[in-house]
């Protein structure tokens, strides 16, 4: 039996600081500062105020990263959106 590696297994909490760069749900261009919730080699997680969709792809700037170092930019795509009671978006990406 073959297994396929789950890339979660090796997500991280970490809050670095995050620049967020894209278009918003209505067409516009959008950016936003938040910071991760986790963080690994594959994608982040972060909450978003600018409501986004699914697929859409974004530019993250990471600073002060335990696992990317004082800087990283990154090209991404948006794999998971949901709204928590607070009304505040969780985002989940990929890096492209």
């Amino acid at each position: 039996m073959v297994r396929t590696p789950r890339y979660d297994r090796e997500r991280e909490r970490e809050k670095s600081k995050l620049s967020v760069k894209g278009t918003d749900s209505k067409g516009a261009p959008f950016q936003e500062e938040t910071e991760t919730i986790d963080i690994s080699e594959t994608g982040i997680s972060f909450y978003l105020t600018t409501p986004i969709w699914v697929d859409s792809h974004l530019k993250i700037d990471i600073t002060s990263s335990s696992l990317f170092g004082p800087t990283h930019s990154a090209q991404a795509k948006v794999v998971r959106v949901k709204v928590d009671p607070d009304k505040r978006q969780f985002v989940a990406v990929r890096f492209d």
